[in-house]
């Protein structure tokens, strides 16, 4: 567990800010008949002109600035030629350097006639049920960290919210340490694993990132080596946030509309 500094933090914050906007951007073009490679390309301008660089592009080879997941696709959705339809479950995981510090972010959208939206809370759709619960097993994870909290806790919350939703947790794939580089210690399961696991402490950045589907936890890998699907074909949902512990509180990086991580780390705060 790499321990980062006030001055890590705050890099690490300017770089999830750009994530966050990035998001709102990409949520905006998506719609019916744009293509996955056209949405690659406006995020790798789009972090450009914010002084920052894309994470993913290059990382063990990986081709895209982010990935663009769909359906029964659940995570690493290489960008190319395929045009989103309306209907379609669109999951958008990206990462942003900047000045040598990563943040990692991912959102899940239902595709509409009129663009991207987010899961209704009152419907019992099932892609809208699948949704909703991801998002809050993402949140329950966050409420969970605390200095001195063990990381079983913290992916006890997710699973509890997931079981309550019925839905199938994706388990070969797994939140992680993050901000130095794209993927540090320690490992973050969706789910009790049952070991207590390292506690975290003042200075820790993590990526809390549940995936779920609306039916079998299985899953396979696609033949492009990158994406994963599931294996019935059901839907799958993907939503994370970089999350950091500080001075006994917990502040989300990759919210650019989060008053308290806002007023801790940006402009005008001494480092």
């Amino acid at each position: 567990m790499q321990i980062k500094s006030h001055e890590d933090i705050v890099l690490i914050w300017q770089s999830g800010q750009i994530a966050s906007r990035l998001h709102e951007e990409l949520r905006n073009l998506v719609k019916p008949g744009i293509t996955t490679g056209e949405l690659d390309q406006a995020a790798r301008k789009f972090i450009s002109q914010h002084n920052g660089q894309p994470t993913f592009l290059g990382y063990r080879g990986y081709p895209g600035a982010i990935c663009v997941s769909i359906n029964d696709e659940i995570v690493h959705g290489i960008p190319g030629e395929r045009a989103i339809e309306e209907g379609d479950l669109v999951s958008i995981d990206l990462g942003v350097t900047y000045k040598k510090r990563i943040s990692d972010t991912a959102r899940s959208w239902l595709v509409t006639a009129n663009g991207a939206a987010a899961c209704d809370p009152d419907s019992t759709e099932a892609k809208h049920k699948l949704c909703r619960g991801t998002e809050q097993s993402l949140y329950a994870g966050i409420n969970a960290v605390g200095n001195g909290v063990r990381l079983r806790e913290v992916s006890r919350a997710i699973q509890h919210v997931l079981q309550d939703y019925k839905l199938g947790i994706v388990r070969e794939l797994t939140g992680h340490g993050v901000g130095f580089e794209l993927h540090e210690e320690p490992t973050i399961y969706n789910f009790d694993t049952g070991i207590r696991g390292p506690a975290l402490v003042d200075g820790c950045v993590v990526a809390i990132e549940p995936m779920a589907t609306n039916g079998s936890e299985m899953i396979l890998l696609a033949a492009d080596e990158w994406t994963y699907k599931t294996m019935d074909g059901s839907l799958a949902a993907h939503y994370e946030h970089t999350v950091a512990l500080w001075d006994d509180e917990v502040f989300i990086m990759t919210d650019h509309t989060n008053d308290k991580a806002a007023q801790a780390f940006g402009k005008g705060r001494g480092v």
